[in-house]
């Protein structure tokens, strides 16, 4: 799994800007983003969303949970999502709010309907 600091650095680089234009952009120093791509340290949360924001891509991205194609990486092998979990994330993700709520609904009464028939309801 890729490290933050190498993810930012390449992201920046990716979308052709330099450290002063990246604190330029996000408002964070360019002290910060220097010592972030060393690996010296992380940043807080605040830095975090200012990042994810300028580069237009998730937290989780960011700090090497998402590879590129939005596939979450989590490291327990009892966690890890398949292709089609993946698929269904990223399906929801674009979903408006109301969609969302709708679909979430919806597998609810699909789980409490599969729980009724496990047990003979």
């Amino acid at each position: 799994m890729i490290n933050f600091a190498e993810r930012l650095k390449t992201i920046r680089k990716e979308n052709g800007m330099t450290q002063m234009q990246l604190s330029e952009k996000s408002g964070l120093s360019q002290s910060n983003i220097n010592t972030w791509e060393r690996g010296r340290s992380l940043p807080l949360p605040d830095g975090l969303i200012a990042l994810a924001d300028c580069f237009n891509c998730s937290i989780d991205y960011l700090l090497g949970r998402e590879s590129e194609d939005g596939t979450i990486i989590i490291n327990s092998s009892a966690n890890t999502l398949n292709a089609e979990e993946n698929s269904m994330i990223k399906k929801f993700r674009i979903l408006n709010k109301r969609r969302k709520e709708l679909a979430i609904c919806y597998l609810n009464g699909l789980y409490d309907g599969q729980l009724k028939d496990n047990i003979g309801g």
